[in-house]
């Protein structure tokens, strides 16, 4: 992972997914071969599914209400299946906010986008 500065002072995290090292002395090893291929579609997945579900959490970390950080009451994984593999992904259980009465004390913010 390398973090890489901009002309106007932004960071910007890049991270290599995959290093491919071809020879490409005969025909057959020009470009990917179906194993690297999904090798790289696999990383690439996973890489794009936790960076999307840890947005989705930092955003569900505060009450929708009065904007009060949420307390966590615990932390789990749940197994995500893609057609290019499995990801675990974090799914904690967060406390609701007092500031209105809910039907439950707590919830877990990935059951929103679907069963997970």
């Amino acid at each position: 992972m390398r973090v890489m500065c901009s002309d106007d002072g932004q960071e910007e995290t890049v991270t290599d997914l995959v290093t491919l090292q071809k020879d490409a002395q005969r025909i057959e090893h020009l470009g990917l071969t179906l194993r690297e291929a999904k090798q790289l579609l696999n990383t690439l997945q996973k890489h794009l599914l936790q960076h999307q579900v840890a947005a989705f959490l930092e955003a569900c970390a505060t009450c929708p209400d009065c904007g009060t950080l949420l307390k966590a009451k615990g932390a789990h994984t749940r197994t995500f299946r893609t057609l290019f593999g499995t990801c675990k992904l974090a799914s904690p259980r967060l406390f609701h906010c007092r500031c209105m009465r809910r039907k439950t004390t707590s919830f877990r913010p990935l059951t929103a986008l679907g069963h997970i």
